[in-house]
């Protein structure tokens, strides 16, 4: 599994990322829809009543998010008292969604960096946009100049957050450019995505070095273990107990079907046993290494 956190600001189009992403085959978790079920939950609203007042509730006492907005953004304290009220409770429904099947998960945090960056998230995407191309996209939202500096007021500068970023996308273009910048992006992410070790038995520990050089030769795997196995089988009607070398070789699903085939062609054996091993996780430093090893 490979955990992305998309992040950017207000207007930059990170939302329609997301969406990109999510079409390619990613699995989306969007934190402002889960703020706005916690924004539902009883002891939320009494809190933040109790602190505003009545008058951030409507006619059913739901919370009336454009109020709480002009409590919270033009007051630190009442900002950084918002975040402690509600960002516990984001945390909690996020990391539930880390369960799951392997593959390509992104959290979109508009915050991301202002509470800090959850030590899940493998790696940051940040989407920006010139101030100019923000405005334009803001105003078809109901959010003017004036509206955008009041919430934007107590965030990161956007030359910081590029730095601590691992990937930034300039979206100032049309839709069409943006789709073709995450369609690159997107294809290298489902690719680091799958990680997988496959493993052969050899006959002997001069096959199994050959076998492990072809592969890493052909860059069909970045690494190759080989160590002895004594192997307990069934053939033909006997229970053979033989001295067998084992090679493992780190790798990534794309590249699976020409490493099979390198093996197959390698192998001694009639039937070699080949077992691929699909990974939960890998280290982010260890991903990006397959991928300069890999060429990918």
């Amino acid at each position: 599994m490979l955990v992305i956190g998309l992040t950017g600001d207000i207007g930059a189009g990170k939302s329609t990322v997301s969406s990109l992403l999510e079409r390619m085959g990613a699995v989306v978790v969007d934190a402002d829809k889960i703020v706005r079920q916690i924004w539902t939950r009883p002891e939320i609203i009494e809190a933040a009543s109790k602190r505003w007042g009545k008058d951030i509730l409507d006619e059913n006492d739901r919370i009336l998010p454009h109020v709480v907005a002009s409590k919270a953004f033009y007051d630190e304290t009442e900002y950084k008292w918002l975040c402690e009220l509600i960002h516990p409770s984001v945390m909690v429904e996020m990391e539930k969604a880390l369960s799951g099947d392997n593959g390509l998960k992104v959290f979109e945090i508009p915050l991301l960096f202002e509470v800090g960056k959850p030590e899940w998230v493998d790696f940051v995407v940040y989407v920006t946009a010139s101030k100019e191309a923000r405005s334009k996209r803001n105003l078809i939202r109901g959010l003017d100049e004036k509206a955008i500096a009041l919430r934007e007021r107590w965030l990161l500068p956007a030359e910081e957050k590029k730095k601590m970023s691992d990937w930034v996308i300039e979206n100032d273009g049309d839709l069409q450019s943006l789709r073709e910048k995450v369609d690159a992006l997107g294809d290298l992410l489902l690719k680091l995505a799958y990680p997988i070790m496959v493993s052969v038995t050899c006959g002997g520990e001069e096959e199994a070095v050959n076998i492990a050089r072809e592969c890493i030769e052909k860059k069909l795997a970045a690494c190759a273990n080989i160590h002895p196995a004594r192997s307990i089988y069934l053939w033909q009607e006997n229970v053979e107990d033989e001295e067998e070398w084992e090679v493992s070789l780190k790798s990534l699903q794309c590249r699976l079907y020409p490493l099979r085939k390198t093996i197959l062609e390698k192998h001694s054996y009639d039937t070699p046993v080949i077992l691929v091993h699909p990974l939960k996780w890998v280290n982010p430093k260890a991903l990006l290494w397959l991928k300069g090893v890999l060429g990918i």
